[in-house]
């Protein structure tokens, strides 16, 4: 069915186009996403969606009353409110109902009429029906999965940070069930743990769901079709974020061909105008040739919008030997974050650090710089090295200086020429180079961070967040100038693409501390092959003499019996002893899983069975 659709849009600001033409259209159940650069339009056109901006021209259709739900702060209603009563404002209808239920039940008490028991059957169908026996088990599941604990629902939303504010607001969103989930960024403020959960969640949610969102990753795991608004222009992809990536330099290439068998065919015919229109044997001819070029619909040159930095570190040959050493490692302020933390990091490594947000990550590279003391235990840097630091809040730079100030002043011995040059390896160019640093976007102080990291010439990175808030753009420049670093780094990051495409060894700091050798798709298939038993063999075909509709009968009987123990299993994940505890929750899963994958098991065998009884 569908909910959404887009015609033409046109919005212009100050006279200059923000975008033109614009069309999109979204069906129920249909997971898309809104990409594009900081700054072409994507919140503009959600504003639009939402009927809080006005376009210039075109029209947008939501159809069937469809209820849409926007993820912002407005959810909240009142910071006075604790967060179980925020919450349960959600459900005020089914509360007031039990509360007339209640009412009943002690009327029945004194009244045991056929009118009053009718009465008591047809609101009780109904708060059935409104899902009235759920709602409660509806808020634990999702304020945990959120992070938070039942100790936490009596306090006011006040009390929470502005992330935790957000988590309680996406929380309360995705109990409302909308039609149409619409939502900005949905993974910052989220750890990998919550996000992965979210990921599931979202691809499984009966509604549809328009997210905005750079995170690549999430993108590839949630989304079956992506809208790009590029150059005052939207184009539509099938598929996810690899398959965007590919189909767009398809598009590039054909468009960039058509272009050039087009320049060249007007070229060819303004050389014979060029020749020939003086010429008065000839000159009837070669208007003819000038009415063609009018009538050719121009192709614009295909522009690929993707800029890319010319960075490169100077770095020393990358060593074999260790350069640090964790012996059993306890970091904190006044009580231990962490487990004790033991390994090796060799000087070619790229070490990446991931866990829940407040498991202690910032505090390990503070403590390897020395910041902060070690609870107990101890590190060693094995050869000293000059670090180079990166500061996802890009606190090192003074706000008033221009582009090219901020290299100068640092390295005043630089001609202009030469600060011109470096700055322009990192994409400001032009009137770009006089830009105060205060007016930076995210990605462009970004830009301007790697480039004095280049300048410092470090023998080892330690990078916080390097992708938080970059737009798409951005976050390929710098996970392509990391990837190519040959030196060691260490990093955290909740960015699973970047993870995977930078690291080549993951400590996760939880619960429990894991080190493993290898990037995040490998860490995260080892910890598959832990929760699920490698599955058997399958059974070759049976040799002819065996009965084949027997076995296959008895495969069935035994899928029906595994059937039969999954649907409670599955019920158990809803029972509050359960969802509220973690570790109880993934035993819980992987036993459903393991489960599953027996009957998958039997399934293919009843397959190699058929297929045997048909040669």
């Amino acid at each position: 069915m569908n909910l959404l659709k887009i015609n033409n849009l046109k919005k212009t600001f100050g006279g200059n186009v923000l975008f033109d033409n614009l069309s999109l259209e979204i069906n129920s159940a249909d997971k898309v996403a809104l990409i594009g650069r900081n700054g072409v339009g994507k919140t503009t056109l959600i504003k639009m969606i939402l009927k809080e901006i006005a376009p210039d021209d075109g029209d947008i259709f939501i159809f069937g009353g469809a209820n849409i739900g926007y993820l912002s702060q407005d959810i909240i209603t009142s910071l006075d409110h604790t967060m179980i009563e925020e919450c349960q404002l959600v459900f005020a209808e089914v509360i007031e109902m039990r509360k007339r239920l209640n009412r009943i039940t002690e009327a029945m008490l004194h009244d045991h009429s056929q009118e009053m028991l009718d009465r008591y059957a047809r609101m009780e169908h109904e708060f059935m029906v409104k899902g009235g026996y759920e709602y409660e088990t509806t808020i634990d599941m999702l304020l945990t999965r959120f992070g938070f604990t039942k100790e936490e629902y009596n306090r006011t939303i006040q009390t929470f940070s502005g992330g935790e504010r957000t988590r309680i607001a996406f929380a309360k969103l995705l109990m409302q069930k909308p039609d149409l989930l619409i939502l900005d960024e949905p993974t910052n403020h989220m750890d990998i743990q919550i996000i992965e959960w979210l990921e599931d969640y979202l691809r499984q949610y009966e509604g549809a769901v328009l997210v905005i969102t750079h995170d690549k990753y999430f993108i590839n795991k949630v989304v079956s079709r992506i809208y790009e608004i590029d150059q005052q222009s939207m184009e539509r992809y099938d598929g996810n974020y690899d398959q965007y990536e590919v189909e767009k330099v398809k598009r590039y290439e054909l468009l960039m061909k058509k272009y050039l068998k087009q320049r060249k065919e007007i070229a060819h015919l303004q050389s014979f105008v060029d020749r020939f229109r003086y010429n008065s044997k000839r000159a009837s001819l070669a208007q003819d040739r000038i009415k063609k070029i009018n009538r050719i619909q121009k192709i614009d040159r295909p522009s690929n919008s993707q800029s890319h930095v010319k960075i490169a570190f100077k770095t020393k040959r990358p060593t074999e030997i260790h350069i640090l050493e964790l012996n059993h490692l306890e970091i904190g302020y006044e009580n231990s974050l962490t487990q004790p933390i033991t390994f090796k990091m060799r000087g070619f490594e790229k070490l990446g650090i991931i866990g829940p947000n407040g498991a202690g990550k910032t505090t390990l590279i503070k403590t390897l710089m020395g910041n902060v003391k070690p609870i107990r235990g101890n590190f060693i840097f094995h050869k000293q090295l000059k670090i180079g630091y990166f500061d996802q809040n890009q606190t090192q730079f003074d706000e008033s200086l221009t582009v090219m100030q901020t290299i100068h002043n640092i390295y005043p011995g630089k001609t202009i020429g030469e600060v011109r040059s470096d700055i322009a390896k990192v994409l400001f160019t032009g009137e770009d180079a006089y830009k105060l640093v205060s007016v930076l976007s995210g990605g462009e102080k970004v830009r301007l961070a790697i480039l004095l990291l280049m300048l410092e010439e470090p023998e080892l990175l330690i990078l916080d967040e390097p992708t938080n808030h970059l737009d798409l753009d951005t976050k390929n420049i710098v996970e392509d100038v990391f990837e190519a670093y040959d030196g060691p780094i260490i990093f955290i990051s909740h960015d699973r693409y970047f993870i995977n495409k930078v690291a080549t060894k993951i400590v996760n700091i939880d619960q429990n501390v894991t080190v493993f050798d290898g990037n995040y798709s490998e860490y995260v298939e080892s910890l598959k092959s832990i929760a699920i038993p490698k599955k058997q063999p399958s059974l070759s075909k049976p040799e002819k003499s065996l009965d084949k509709d027997k076995e296959i009968q008895k495969r069935i009987a035994q899928i029906e019996g595994l059937e039969g123990q999954l649907s409670p299993l599955k019920q158990e994940l809803f029972l509050e002893e359960i969802y509220m505890d973690k570790e109880k929750y993934d035993r819980k899963m992987q036993e459903i899983q393991t489960i599953e994958s027996k009957i998958d098991e039997l399934y293919l065998e009843i397959e190699n069975l058929s297929d045997f009884g048909n040669n």
